[in-house]
């Protein structure tokens, strides 16, 4: 008959810990939107945002009054953590104090230091056996290597000589004579747009966890000066996720004539770790007549 008694005292004592989790979590979302409260005092939200309780509960987690007032004590699962986090603008370090307080495994940071430095040596030793246009770049956009036939093909000086702050992808994409030579025609001009579509996705997919984060929206501000960017940010965010980069035409100059003729690229990217930073991005031909460019500057 006394069988059935610790197996309630092992229920009482989960019941207890999930309430000492559910408080400590608690303790922790309530620390980061106060912070976030007190941030905005003296400015106005973009999207009129006042980070109180009821918001909170009515905008992100239908059930966060239950928890505070004791009503409910089952543990949120990670996605609704992390939803709850989008809704308070947590940077990476601030995602990780709610996950760490809910006892969850923490999101990974990208590479830091010499453990970046070393990744991006090994994606330059990659890149440069690639008989493609080719670069390495990291999850912020930063070019940090290219080949010369990427060079060439862009009509790009060496990269060294082109000041940090401008060696970023959408500096290349949006670049006017990149884009004179990638829409001469109706079709190369759709093309392109999708691709510049799928490239501010990318970069919203890989960094969704660092959005609030002050380099983030640096980067964005500076972005924001660069013809067309805004336009196409804007209509990045509110697209159909695009899972594979369309096919890329542009003009191109052969190697032996220096003519201008058509090619059409398809754009991979390869990861050189489990992480998706840094990587090594090239661009494949599709047609013969590309292959045939590529050839050129290999003879």
């Amino acid at each position: 008959m006394s069988l059935h008694i610790p197996e309630k005292r092992e229920d009482d004592a989960l019941s207890r810990e999930h309430a000492h989790v559910l408080q400590q979590l608690l303790v922790a979302i309530e620390a980061v939107r106060i912070r976030r409260q007190e941030q905005y005092r003296e400015q106005r939200h973009l999207q009129l945002k006042r980070f109180t309780q009821q918001e909170l509960n009515d905008e992100a987690c239908p059930t966060y009054k239950n928890w505070l007032i004791g009503r409910s004590r089952r543990l949120p699962e990670r996605a609704m953590l992390m939803q709850i986090a989008d809704y308070l603008e947590c940077s990476l370090s601030e995602r990780n104090e709610l996950l760490l307080a809910a006892q969850y495994v923490p999101e990974q940071p990208e590479w830091e230091s010499a453990d970046l430095q070393r990744a991006l040596e090994y994606a330059q030793q990659i890149m440069v056996t690639l008989p493609y246009p080719a670069a390495v770049v990291t999850h912020t956009f930063q070019v940090h290597a290219a080949n010369e036939l990427f060079l060439h093909l862009f009509g790009l000086p060496p990269l060294a000589t082109i000041p940090p702050q401008q060696r970023t992808t959408p500096h290349f994409l949006l670049h006017p004579d990149i884009c004179r030579r990638s829409t001469m025609s109706a079709e190369a001009r759709a093309l392109w747009q999708q691709h510049a579509l799928f490239c501010f996705q990318l970069f919203m997919r890989q960094n969704a966890l660092s959005q609030y984060e002050p380099w983030y929206q640096q980067y964005i501000r500076e972005w924001c000066e660069l013809p067309g960017f805004r336009n196409y940010w804007e209509k990045a965010r509110i697209a159909s996720r695009q899972e594979v980069a369309p096919v890329k035409h542009m003009l191109a100059r052969t190697a032996i004539t220096g003519e201008l003729v058509p090619i059409r690229l398809r754009y991979m990217q390869i990861a050189i770790s489990g992480r998706t930073s840094p990587a090594v991005a090239a661009l494949l031909p599709d047609d013969e007549a590309t292959r045939a460019v590529f050839a050129s500057f290999l003879l």
